[in-house]
């Protein structure tokens, strides 16, 4: 954990001039999910306390990119300073080991403003007009969030089935495609039988398969996929489970995308976009 007590470069001198507005929609989301899950009361510092990361968002690789995109817009800065933290960076294995989740940092925001912060953000996030270049963020920021969803709870039905969560990551690369004509509640379902069609498989095969089991579980999920594009069925719409709970980025994109009970039950996709937040359209248009 990079929680450092040393002083910040900063200190003693008054931060720089933020506008909400220059975080874009992406960043101004995910300030606000940030500030929701682990903020303290005067919003001045973010703690790694025990579950800020899954009550911040999904999955690990989408918390990375929350984080990363809060510390490269100035927002975010380290406890300690900015030289550890690029050191640390360069050092530690943040793909496998350490991970900015567990770090503790400093708000960084004007002492006029900081206490309205939330609310500058939510204001924000009502009020930008909607255009092609904002729906093109709200649709990758939709897609990003949905397997997030998908994966984490992918390890979940892993783990219920007594195997690796750590299995289902490779299905990430396939998940755009099956997201784009299922929901999230749908891809839920396929990583559920996925999971239990792997533990029927490693009955069969044994341990010594392990080096192909993810493929397998892939290729399980892309198969269940395409037979109900190819008329077999729809795929179950699961349900929201417990085991992945709504997260802050989550319930933060839902109410700027205006998508509510679609962004988990219909397919990713601009259409749905179209008559939840049409391009043009602003606060009046509510």
């Amino acid at each position: 954990m990079f929680v450092a007590a040393a002083v910040p470069e900063h200190s003693g001198a008054e931060p720089p001039s933020f506008r909400v507005e220059d975080l874009g929609v992406f960043g101004g989301m995910a300030f606000l999910a940030v500030i929701q899950a682990g903020a303290d009361a005067g919003f001045r510092h973010v703690r790694a306390r025990s579950g800020f990361g899954m009550r911040l968002a999904p999955h690990r690789a989408l918390r990375h990119l929350i984080l990363s995109t809060l510390l490269e817009a100035g927002v975010l800065a380290p406890i300690a300073s900015r030289r550890r933290l690029d050191d640390a960076i360069s050092e530690a294995p943040w793909s496998e080991g350490a991970s900015l989740e567990d770090s503790d940092w400093l708000i960084i925001w004007n002492e006029m403003t900081r206490g309205s912060l939330p609310q500058q953000i939510r204001d924000c996030m009502d009020t930008f007009e909607s255009t092609a270049r904002s729906r093109e963020v709200i649709l990758q920021t939709w897609e990003s969030l949905a397997i997030g969803e998908c994966l984490a709870f992918g390890e979940y039905a892993l783990a219920a089935h007594n195997l690796n969560p750590a299995l289902a990551r490779p299905a990430a690369a396939a998940l755009p495609a099956i997201l784009a004509q299922h929901s999230i509640g749908q891809g839920c379902a396929l990583m559920w039988s996925a999971a239990k069609h792997l533990a029927s498989w490693f009955m069969r095969n044994g341990a010594g398969s392990a080096g192909t089991a993810e493929r397998e579980l892939v290729n399980s999920i892309c198969l269940n996929a395409d037979r109900a594009n190819f008329g077999g069925g729809p795929v179950k719409q699961f349900s929201r489970h417990s085991a992945v709970p709504m997260s802050t980025f989550a319930s933060t994109f839902i109410w700027t995308s205006r998508l509510g009970d679609d962004y988990w039950n219909v397919p990713v996709s601009e259409r749905a976009l179209d008559v939840a937040r049409p391009i043009g359209a602003g606060r009046g248009e509510y």
